[in-house]
């Protein structure tokens, strides 16, 4: 069964996002932690919504960020301390063909937010769209 079929919201995965040479300004760019946003569609099963997360802090927190333990990373990625943010501004649909479950080990468990944080995301995703 290959990720396709798994994908669920709630999930975080690594998304190779397009390198910086090959980006307009502020696109998101790089290898990355992202969080699944929505079912699985019928109408679009190669496609998936997901929120980049990065080790950044925004500069001035808004109400479309939102804090992500790290724990909560796939492995190789929940090795180094801090806070993770969830940049719901950066919201990007992308082709599974760009995700899978971790950078370093292809048969480790598929981590997931908790469902307050992935509640905490929608939310945020809401307040950026102006549908709450």
């Amino acid at each position: 069964m290959g990720l396709r079929s798994r994908i669920r919201p709630g999930m975080v995965l690594v998304c190779e996002f397009p390198p910086q040479d090959q980006i307009r300004t502020g696109e998101m760019t790089k290898v990355r932690p992202v969080v699944v946003v929505n079912r699985r569609m019928s109408s679009r099963p190669g496609l998936v919504n997901v929120i980049p997360i990065s080790m950044t802090p925004p500069r001035v927190l808004a109400p479309w960020h939102v804090a992500v333990p790290a724990t909560a990373m796939p492995a190789g990625w929940r090795e180094k301390p801090g806070t993770r943010w969830a940049k719901c501004d950066m919201v990007a649909t992308v082709s599974i063909e760009r995700l899978r479950a971790s950078t370093r080990h292809s048969r480790v468990p598929v981590s997931f937010v908790t469902p307050e944080t992935l509640c905490a995301i929608r939310t945020a995703l809401g307040y950026l769209f102006e549908i709450v």
